[in-house]
């Protein structure tokens, strides 16, 4: 007779061996889902939109893949410039949007450069399509609000 109880005893070993293994595995699908699931609701980002409303301000939105929103807003009056800017990224040059803010203590100064489109990389025609749309706002806000 075998030190475990024979066949019988190999078999129960099996099926503990199996079971285990199974469970190990189920609790590892698990895990990759709730990453997944983490990953569609705080990090994958379907679409970014920027309004701005010359009067109030700019209002970023950032639609993840849950369905979940993410909304920004800057008030017309913190808002110094809008600005393309350019960066090196893994041996290209990339082009941004970004969003000059006043600095409330030396006005003339910039207190923050908020990047607009975070996720999406649009190309620079289209960036210079919303960047001359941009601008057309910016300047109008300027003209009503230095006219008496």
């Amino acid at each position: 007779m075998d030190a475990c109880g024979g066949p019988l005893g190999n078999l129960t070993a099996h099926v503990w061996l199996s079971l285990q293994n199974s469970m190990i595995l189920s609790a590892a699908i698990f895990i990759t889902l709730l990453g997944l699931l983490g990953y569609l609701h705080f990090v994958k980002i379907d679409q970014e939109t920027l309004l701005i409303i010359d009067s109030l301000g700019i209002q970023m939105t950032s639609s993840y893949a849950s369905g979940k929103e993410s909304t920004t807003f800057i008030e017309m009056g913190k808002v110094k410039d809008v600005v393309i800017n350019e960066a090196i990224y893994m041996q290209k040059v990339i082009y941004y949007l970004c969003i000059l803010l006043k600095d409330p203590v030396e006005p003339p100064g910039i207190s923050e450069v908020v990047p607009v489109f975070q996720s999406a990389k649009p190309r620079l025609d289209c960036l210079i399509e919303v960047y001359r749309s941009c601008q057309e706002i910016l300047a109008h806000q300027k003209d009503t609000s230095t006219s008496p």
